[in-house]
């Protein structure tokens, strides 16, 4: 098994530089955190959570995390020993994650929907001997069900309690592994303490305007940031309830919202829009009062639709697993400022343009910063001194933060730079198109070129020449413009975080309708 040293060796040596100073700041804390038995001790009967399952109150959840955790110390986990959390948006995943922050192991989070050859690569990476895995048959099979020692709460819920544990660990120790979707490489462990994760939460509440009266609703994976803050710490933080929907289906997940009253959701643009579909196809009246929407690149059209339409406030976040909910706009901001930008740096956050290497990326630091990857591996390039490389390009003007989009989701052309957000953000508001990804395509002639995969409303034709029309009307210049359009019947592919797959465009481009620049026709 890794030792804390090896696994978070790097990671306690940079909480270790940052702490006087934040301590004396009173942004980090040496204190122990459980914010789920604050939360028991003085809300305890209000609700904590619902699945489709049931639900529990904080007192409930409270003597949940009690038993999951005696189960745990009794199978021989121990404090600083890493567990693999393998889990899913559903109340026992909940209880297992609060369970070993209570013992004080060191939580490697994984989403069931990684697969078990990514768990059993990070079993291999971390070294880590235990594992708790609600609800997930792929335990138990395979490679997978002699690799860890498996603990398994479901029978801990009927056997007898035999220990209650109480948190010794400070806050600010490195506690926490979050792993990095991994589309493209191997999955980084993201490590943070209780600190920088309160921390990020509080500055979540104060711009969203969270209050115990809110009900949040999650349909990004509890594994991954968004899930972490709003389901592990700001739910108990605030005394509010979370929904935690683990299957997405657009009918389904319509129903969830609409019975559970939820008043807020943060999450990918393109599922709430679904949402809506659904809502407005049965005639219902959506609950949610304020949104979040993140990420580099938000759907305008989908934007202005949620205000419009449905009378819910749209503010827009951005942030990573490395430095979550970093800059936003403010919910008592007016409509055009929320919508113009990715709004000001929150609480004690620090956004500069430029790095050592790219002179238009975005770097930010402050005491929600993450402690750095596990083993180190990936630290010397994501920072500059204690300034986190974001690898986002990045516009600052008067304060306000406009996220351009990724230096890798830049496509160069001729030796210049297209932006694919920018692009994205012109075609979508073009009349009839539903859904529209750009992304890049290895040319012969020019390194690379730009295509724009179209999702259209029933009965709109559009040409490649409308679509360079509408990019110029909007002050795009010639450079800028796509050469090639390929027309899709259904929904672009999504991750699990709601985010378009663009890097499988191409591939997937295969055998679809298309329409082609005059060069490249010529060319065939």
């Amino acid at each position: 098994m890794a030792s804390p040293t090896e696994l978070l060796g790097p990671a306690y040596r940079r909480a270790e530089s940052l702490r006087d100073r934040y301590r004396a700041a009173g942004f980090w804390s040496a204190q122990p955190l459980d914010v789920v038995r604050v939360a028991a001790g003085g809300r305890p009967d209000l609700l904590a959570v619902k699945d489709r399952h049931g639900e529990l109150t904080f007192a409930e959840l409270d003597d949940r995390v009690d038993v999951a955790a005696s189960a745990m110390i009794d199978a021989g986990v121990t404090a600083s020993a890493p567990v693999v959390l393998v889990v899913g948006n559903d109340v026992d995943s909940l209880v297992a994650i609060h369970a070993a922050l209570r013992i004080d192991a060191v939580g490697l989070l994984v989403p069931r929907s990684a697969g078990a050859a990514q768990v059993i690569d990070i079993v291999h990476r971390t070294q880590a001997r235990y594992g708790v895995a609600p609800n997930w048959t792929a335990a138990a099979t395979g490679e997978l069900s002699e690799l860890l020692c498996w603990v398994d709460l479901g029978r801990a819920a009927d056997a007898p309690q035999t220990v209650t544990a109480h948190s010794a660990r400070a806050a600010d120790e490195p506690s926490f592994v979050l792993f990095t979707s991994g589309t493209t490489s191997a999955p980084k462990g993201v490590v943070h303490s209780l600190s920088t994760l309160t921390k990020a939460s509080s500055n979540y509440v104060a711009a969203a305007g969270l209050t115990s009266d809110d009900r949040i609703f999650l349909i990004s994976p509890l594994a991954s940031v968004t899930g972490v803050l709003q389901a592990v710490f700001i739910s108990p933080m605030l005394a509010a309830p979370v929904v935690l929907e683990d299957r997405w289906d657009p009918a389904a997940t319509c129903e969830l919202l609409l019975e559970s009253a939820a008043t807020w959701y943060g999450g990918p643009d393109r599922l709430l829009d679904r949402l809506l579909d659904e809502a407005v196809a049965r005639g219902a009246a959506v609950p949610l009062r304020a949104v979040y929407l993140g990420g580099t690149m938000l759907d305008r059209r989908i934007v202005e639709r949620i205000e419009d339409e449905f009378g819910i406030i749209v503010m827009r976040a951005y942030g990573s697993s490395e430095v979550p909910v970093s800059t936003s706009g403010q919910r008592g901001e007016s409509r055009a400022v929320r919508h113009a930008d990715d709004g000001v740096a929150l609480a004690d956050v620090e956004v500069k343009v430029g790095s050592t290497e790219e002179p238009t990326e975005c770097c930010l630091r402050g005491p929600h910063t993450f402690l750095g990857y596990t083993r180190g591996e990936g630290d010397d390039p994501a920072f500059d001194g204690n300034w986190f490389r974001t690898g986002d390009v990045a516009e600052i003007t008067d304060g306000r933060v406009r996220i351009v989009g990724r230096i890798k989701d830049i496509v160069i052309r001729n030796g210049l730079k297209i932006p694919t957000a920018e692009v994205e953000e012109a075609v979508v508001r073009i009349a009839g198109v539903k859904e529209c990804a750009a992304y890049s395509v290895a040319d012969a002639v020019t390194g690379e070129r730009l295509a724009v995969a179209v999702l259209l409303d029933r009965d709109t034709e559009l040409s490649l020449t409308d679509v360079t029309d509408a990019l110029l009307s909007a002050g795009l210049p010639k450079y800028k413009l796509p050469e090639e359009l390929v027309f899709w019947d259904g929904p672009l592919p999504l991750n699990a975080n709601g985010k378009v797959e663009r890097n499988t465009l191409d591939r997937r481009s295969h055998g679809r309708p298309r329409v082609l620049a005059p060069r490249l026709v010529a060319a065939t």
